[in-house]
C-alpha cells in the first residue's frame, strides 16, 4: 500500500481533476490540498484504529468502500449533495474533534476558504476509504485494520507509528522530524503526527502542513 499512489499516482490524478471540476476549486490549489491532507486522513484513521470499536468501524466502511474498480468508479464518488453528506461524516468520523483545525490550517496555507477546503476533504475522504478497502480486499491483513493502515505511514518504534500516536495524544516530542535522516514513510508518519500534537500552534501547524506537502513536490 503506497500512500503516493492517492497523492501523485494514478488514482491522485484522477481525484485531483474531479475535485477541482466538483469544488471549483484551482486545480493546483486541489493538488496541494490533497497532499496535505491525506496523510493526515491516513494518520488519524490509524491512530482512531487502535480503538477496538472505532477500529472495527473503520474495517465495515473501508469494506462498504471496497466494492468494483475505485479508478473507475472514481467520477461516482463526488458530486450531489448525498455525496457532499457523505463525505462530510466521514471527515468527522476521521479528525472528531480536530476537524475544525484541520479545516482552517489548510485553508490558511492554500489560501482557499474554509467552505472550499472543506468541500475538497469531503470530497476526498471516500476515495481514501475506498483506496483502503481496495487494499484489503487484494492485500489482506492478518494483523488487523490498524496495521493495514498504519503500513503506510512507516512502522518505527520512534518513527511512524510510535511518533504518530505521541503526537495524536498530545504527548511531548522532543525532536521534530527531519526527513533527511529518516526513512521517508517514517518521517511522514512524524509530520503527520505532529500536527496533531496539542501544543502545535497555527504557525507549527501551517509549517508541517508545508512540509507534508513538500514531501510530494507540491
Amino acid at each position: 500500500m503506497n500512500i503516493s499512489d492517492l497523492i501523485t499516482g494514478g488514482i491522485g490524478a484522477q481525484a485531483t481533476s474531479a475535485i477541482a471540476k466538483t469544488t471549483g476549486v484551482n486545480e493546483s490549489k486541489a493538488k496541494w490540498v490533497i497532499a496535505a491532507a491525506v496523510p493526515l486522513m491516513i494518520a488519524a484513521l490509524n491512530y482512531n484504529a487502535k480503538n477496538k470499536g472505532q477500529g472495527e468501524a473503520i474495517d465495515k466502511a473501508a469494506q462498504d468502500h471496497s466494492s468494483g474498480g475505485l479508478m473507475d468508479k472514481l467520477g461516482g464518488l463526488f458530486g450531489g449533495e448525498e455525496s457532499n453528506e457523505q463525505g462530510n461524516k466521514i471527515v468527522q468520523h476521521m479528525f472528531g474533534n480536530n476537524t475544525a483545525a484541520v479545516t482552517e490550517s489548510v485553508a490558511e496555507k492554500s489560501g482557499l476558504s474554509q467552505n472550499q477546503v472543506g468541500g475538497v476533504l469531503a470530497s476526498l475522504a471516500p476515495v481514501v476509504m475506498s483506496y483502503i478497502g481496495q487494499q484489503k480486499k487484494q492485500n489482506g491483513s492478518g494483523g488487523g485494520i490498524g496495521d493495514l493502515i498504519g503500513s503506510v505511514l512507516g512502522g518505527g518504534s520512534t518513527g511512524g507509528i510510535g511518533g504518530l500516536l505521541n503526537g495524536m495524544l498530545g504527548g511531548d516530542s522532543s525532536q521534530e522530524a527531519q526527513p533527511g535522516n529518516q526513512n521517508p514513510t517514517d518521517a511522514l508518519g512524524d509530520l503527520a503526527g505532529e500536527f496533531f500534537n496539542k501544543d502545535k500552534g497555527p504557525e507549527d501547524k501551517g509549517n508541517i502542513l508545508e512540509s507534508i506537502a513538500g514531501m510530494f513536490g507540491k
